[in-house]
């Protein structure tokens, strides 16, 4: 794997909304509905430009955002403050995270289990959780399946996103991967594309680097991070998780006694 801080594609937020905002609104009306049935105070992890942070706010929940991306979170201020919605933003390592309260449910979203690229990563992250949740709270967080994807070495495809950015230009993104077997890391590549106004050409190149951690060795971090497992779903629809399916949700508590 290419060495990088696995930051570079959280460097522009507000073209990180037009690429990801519209692909993100199933997912946030998930999360909003878990959200009003379980009850806050929230803590959401790695909150971005609080793309699910905000709107759960706006449902009258306090909600703390924590992220180590100092741009997102930025921005996210700004969102927030345009809306009039009040979050407690906090710039921080969730794996090192320790806040004077307890919260009623915290939430990783937007895949970003996958940022913890280790098994100490994960366990640091699931040590914060417990550690924050309260004792009858519940923690929600998706990932992507490795069963449901195609792991191995690919060139550049197709584009896969075609907006028009906040500077006004069309910007066609596509993207490489690399999969390491042994990490369990794919490192995706990408490629934003476009042309300035007299036609010369231009192209940013990130890289970010995702664990892929199979259902059974989650089910087994969890456990043996004091969780217990309370439903799992395949889609923002409430689908049972399927085992070759794209994606895996996962709602659990801190199991009695742990």
């Amino acid at each position: 794997m290419d060495s990088h801080d696995n930051l570079q594609e959280f460097t522009d937020p507000a073209n990180y909304d037009l690429e990801q905002g519209p692909l993100a609104q199933e997912r946030i009306a998930f999360w909003c509905r878990m959200a009003a049935q379980f009850g806050g105070p929230v803590l959401e992890l790695c909150c971005g430009t609080g793309l699910v942070a905000i709107p759960v706010a706006a449902m009258g929940l306090s909600v703390t955002g924590v992220d180590l991306a100092a741009p997102m979170l930025a921005h996210a201020q700004a969102k927030a403050g345009l809306a009039d919605v009040d979050v407690h933003w906090i710039e921080a390592d969730a794996r090192a995270l320790v806040l004077p309260r307890r919260f009623g449910f915290v939430i990783l979203t937007g895949n970003a289990f996958q940022a913890f690229l280790t098994p100490a990563d994960q366990r640091a992250l699931l040590a914060t959780v417990r550690r924050q949740l309260a004792p009858e709270g519940v923690f929600g967080f998706e990932t992507r399946n490795p069963a449901g994807f195609a792991l191995d070495d690919e060139p550049e495809g197709p584009t896969e996103i075609d907006y028009v950015d906040v500077a006004g230009r069309r910007v066609r993104l596509s993207s490489s991967q690399r999969w390491d077997a042994a990490t369990q890391i794919v490192q995706w590549t990408t490629f934003r594309r476009w042309a300035d106004a007299d036609g010369t050409p231009r192209v940013r190149t990130t890289r970010i680097a995702c664990r892929f951690t199979s259902p059974a060795e989650i089910e087994d971090r969890l456990d043996a991070a004091g969780f217990e497992i309370v439903a799992q779903y395949g889609d923002w629809n409430f689908a049972p998780f399927r085992a070759s399916g794209e994606r895996l949700i996962t709602l659990c508590r801190r199991r009695a006694g742990a």
